[in-house]
């Protein structure tokens, strides 16, 4: 029988109580948060260079052992760089920091980083010396935020309404949970949140309002939102925008298709992601929605469309609202030699 060994370790199970002892014991009281978590991850991050370092520290016949090896400083002068005049907080102030050379100081934050990494476990000896096994990069998934997808309005837009705040629109059992794409991972089980404005009924979104339309009786009409941090692109698939525009970046820059973009986010990004959903549809969604906002961003006009259109008719009434009959202003007036040629009745075959 064969069983590939997993490619990631698990996240550090020490408790929160070792880990504080460990901060009160080493860094200055006035250490901050941010501080803390830049040291943690910085740890957690490198773990070819703390097999190197610990290689060092338990030497084998004819070997010399060194407490702290040249790698361990190497990632302490790292850490020093980022933190800058923050550095400070990682020394007690019984430790004198104003009064050590800059061998000294390097040397004190080479000791901080070993120690902790013994304290979070991630070290590939056990406390006899003997090997372990080497370590692999630590699996962030069990620290992930738990993200929601929400109105990113605080209150009722409406002007009669004069900034009435809105109530959660469904019940915890009717929220959808979603797949996001976001930065280049997949989340699975997201919660997408509504709300309504119980004084004129308008429903907020995080990529639209909607409200009744006044010139028919029963039906809604959905504004779509220029500031949108995130846009629902399939049944149950929501992107930020940092997907979209690779969509239309690709699109443009390669030439590719949507199934062609489709194919390449899969074989990169989701066949390594351990998830239940895969990018397989709404490309073409991405790619409208993404269109849609630019264009508005550029003219300021909010698009109102009747609420609940196909895709397809979606591009078409947007087309007629913010197409300008086919003008496109930025290229009025532009009559530069790279975009501007002779019009020829037959092309120039080059072979």
């Amino acid at each position: 029988m064969v069983s590939a060994a997993p490619d990631h370790n698990p996240y550090s199970d020490i408790t929160f109580q070792a880990f504080s002892q460990f901060v009160v014991q080493n860094f200055s009281s006035k250490v901050s948060l941010a501080t803390v978590l830049v040291v943690l991850f910085t740890t957690t991050s490198n773990p070819d260079l703390l097999n190197l370092h610990a290689r060092q520290q338990n030497p084998v016949q004819g070997e010399r052992g060194q407490t702290i090896s040249g790698w361990i400083k190497a990632l302490a002068r790292a850490l020093e760089e980022k933190l800058g005049d923050n550095v400070d907080r990682l020394f007690k102030q019984s430790e004198h920091k104003e009064n050590m050379q800059s061998n000294q100081i390097n040397n004190g934050i080479s000791i901080k980083l070993d120690t902790l990494s013994k304290v979070l476990k991630f070290y590939p000896y056990d406390t006899n010396g003997k090997h372990q096994k080497a370590l692999k990069p630590v699996s962030e998934k069990e620290i992930e935020p738990a993200y929601v997808i929400c109105p990113t309005s605080m209150e009722c837009q409406t002007v009669s309404c004069n900034g009435q705040y809105f109530l959660l629109d469904k019940r915890d059992r009717d929220v959808p949970r979603v797949t996001l794409i976001k930065c280049a991972k997949t989340y699975d089980g997201v919660h997408v949140l509504s709300g309504k404005c119980t004084k004129c009924d308008t429903k907020y979104y995080a990529d639209h309002e909607s409200s009744k339309d006044p010139g028919v009786v029963g039906e809604r009409e959905r504004f779509h939102l220029n500031s949108a941090k995130y846009l629902k692109v399939g049944q149950s698939l929501w992107v930020d925008q940092s997907f979209s525009r690779t969509v239309i970046n690709t699109t443009y820059s390669f030439h590719a298709s949507s199934g062609a973009f489709a194919e390449f986010w899969n074989d990169s990004f989701c066949s390594i992601q351990k998830t239940s959903s895969s990018f397989l549809n709404g490309k073409w969604h991405a790619f409208v929605q993404e269109s849609i906002q630019r264009v508005a961003q550029s003219s300021r006009p909010t698009l109102g469309l009747q609420d609940g259109l196909p895709i397809n008719d979606v591009t078409k009434h947007a087309f007629l609202t913010l197409g300008e009959k086919g003008v496109v202003r930025s290229a009025e007036n532009h009559f530069c030699s790279d975009c501007t040629h002779d019009y020829k009745h037959t092309a120039h075959n080059h072979w």
